[in-house]
């Protein structure tokens, strides 16, 4: 039995552009709130746009009315997996205010669908007129949708998914639409069956199972079989400080067909994990284990941690208990879930 880690170059430390951005804010607080409440938008692009940009270029921000306080400042990923994380860290670190609420995405807002007309090539494209089409995908938890409104005749493909991601965000919010919404298809054509897409937070409600559920997907290998054990739904989006991929590697003296000869080497590879979910704080905000793959020898476990306040340095000493082979750790920055996109699927 051998252990071995490998190490990969750490990603900058975003909490000191945070910080700043925060310091800013305080400063100017009064002079963003003003050019808000009086339409100034130059005024407020031009007071948001660098401290936000500071922190990464490619964050979205807006300010707008809050159901809870007066205002709401949101900066957001936009959609981009890979800076989901970023704005939770922003958020995490906002200060108290009276009257402003922070939100590190844009919320569900049914209200827009009776208020919002949106100005596309000089069409006005009323909200409410949006329909969509939806299929269930079991394997994946997820919602596949084909959208159409009334004007999309007249409007190209960039247009109507931007009319279609808009109303997505209206229906179930940022977080919600990455979750369950899977294919998302603009069309013209009208579509038999459609129901309102004001509506689909109904049909996402019976999506949501009860508990957490494991999936198992069979596959294969260049040497033989595959099996793999999924949490399903993946919740990354529940998880955004969940950034770093920790891969726990466990080989094993195959069988013929390069699985486990004996079912008694799962079970010790399940309480190794469990171990090493303890030994690094134990599954929650900062800890998720996603799954295992098996065959060809190995079993390669999936666990996302916050790599900024979780070290899994520590985890080698629960892997020395490992008998059955070489155990390894490895580690690397992965905001995006690159590493098990092939088990989104």
């Amino acid at each position: 039995m051998a252990i071995f880690r490998r190490k990969t170059k750490v990603p900058d430390d975003p909490r000191p552009a945070i910080a700043q951005f925060w310091a800013w804010w305080s400063e100017h607080r009064d002079d963003v709130l003003a050019a808000f409440e009086e339409k100034r938008s130059d005024d407020l692009i031009e007071l948001l746009r660098p401290p936000v940009a500071a922190i990464d270029p490619s964050l979205n921000w807006e300010v707008s009315p809050s159901s809870a306080k007066r205002f709401m400042l949101v900066v957001s990923s936009g959609g981009k997996a890979e800076l989901r994380g970023l704005a939770e860290r922003w958020v995490l670190a906002a200060p108290d205010d009276l009257d402003v609420e922070f939100a590190p995405v844009r919320r569900a807002d049914p209200a827009l669908f009776d208020s919002v007309v949106m100005k596309v090539d000089d069409y006005d494209i009323e909200l409410r007129e949006l329909v969509a089409g939806t299929r269930v995908d079991p394997q994946r938890s997820r919602l596949d949708v084909v959208i159409h409104h009334p004007l999309f005749p007249l409007l190209d493909k960039e247009h109507r998914l931007s009319v279609a991601f808009h109303g997505l965000d209206a229906a179930l919010g940022e977080d919600e639409a990455e979750r369950w919404i899977g294919e998302v298809e603009v069309t013209a054509d009208p579509q038999l069956d459609a129901i309102p897409v004001s509506m689909l937070g109904s049909v996402v409600d019976q999506l949501r199972p009860s508990d957490d559920v494991w999936a198992l997907l069979r596959g294969s290998g260049r040497k033989g079989p595959i099996v793999a054990l999924v949490r399903r739904p993946l919740d990354r989006v529940e998880r955004p400080l969940a950034d770093t991929h920790v891969a726990i590697v466990l080989d094993y003296a195959p069988g013929p067909d390069g699985m486990p000869p004996d079912e008694g080497l799962l079970d010790d590879a399940e309480r190794l994990v469990q171990q090493v979910i303890a030994e690094l704080g134990g599954e929650g905000p900062q800890v998720v284990h996603v799954g295992r793959v098996t065959g060809e020898g190995k079993i390669v476990v999936h666990i996302y941690v916050d790599g900024l306040e979780i070290d899994s340095a520590p985890v080698g000493r629960v892997l020395a208990q490992w008998t059955h082979g070489t155990a390894a750790v490895q580690s690397h920055p992965d905001p995006g879930w690159k590493a098990v996109a092939p088990l989104l699927r």
